[in-house]
């Protein structure tokens, strides 16, 4: 015999879900602790790169690519150690300007 009693329906939530932050375990802030593992990159716009120096926060990358005197164009680009132990990119724009 079949009992029809109400339906029960669990929904769960996990507290410490996986979040999408690019391969982070964490949001990247301007004032984010890299860890000490921050590297700014120049990209060249006709291909190659340069590194520029080591940083430790965002805010950091942007005060150096702020006093650097590229020679050609190019684009700043910020890479930290993600979640998985691989070198990422840092989804943030340095841009060069003082703020």
């Amino acid at each position: 015999m079949r009992s029809q009693g109400a339906q029960h329906t669990m929904t769960t939530t996990k507290k410490n879900a996986w979040k999408p932050w690019h391969g982070f375990a964490i949001e990247i802030g301007p004032d984010t602790d890299l860890g000490g593992e921050g590297i700014l990159m120049y990209e060249y716009a006709s291909g190659g790169y340069a590194p520029v120096g080591s940083v430790s926060t965002p805010n950091e990358a942007q005060e150096i690519a702020a006093s650097y005197k590229a020679e050609v164009a190019g684009t700043f680009r910020l890479w930290a150690r993600g979640a998985e132990g691989r070198m990422l990119m840092v989804p943030t724009v340095i841009d060069g300007r003082r703020r």
